[in-house]
């Protein structure tokens, strides 16, 4: 399976219990982020990246990825999706379905709601 890593801020392994509004908030967040790389708004994509993955993840490298994901068919539904607390990173776990395909994503914001890390597969 092809495997794209831009960034990844994942550590240890325990997680926090996180409550309903805070789940549904970073899921939301990173809906956007998978509708974003959908209709290819980079530069908008961009606008939510904090300073880091700002350095490591071009516009030209979004486009990269959004290869991948095109091969996958046209965009469906997002099917599951989670949300756990590690060391002060909230990581959203996303589902979708494609016509041709599913794709994982692994969406991590900082606590200042800002995109720290993104993993496709």
């Amino acid at each position: 399976m092809l495997v794209f890593v831009t960034a990844i801020l994942l550590v240890a392994c325990s997680s926090n219990k996180i409550d309903d509004s805070t789940t549904k908030l970073y899921i939301s967040k990173a809906e956007k982020v998978v509708t974003l790389l959908n209709q290819e708004k980079f530069d908008e994509l961009r606008t939510l990246f904090d300073d880091t993955m700002k350095d490591a993840l071009t516009v030209e490298q979004l486009k990269e990825t959004n290869d991948i994901i095109k091969e996958s068919g046209r965009f469906v539904s997002f099917e599951k999706s989670s949300v756990v607390l590690r060391e002060g990173y909230f990581i959203t776990s996303l589902t979708t379905k494609y016509s041709k395909d599913q794709r994982v994503y692994s969406i991590t914001f900082d606590d200042q709601r800002r995109m720290a890390g993104l993993y496709v597969k």
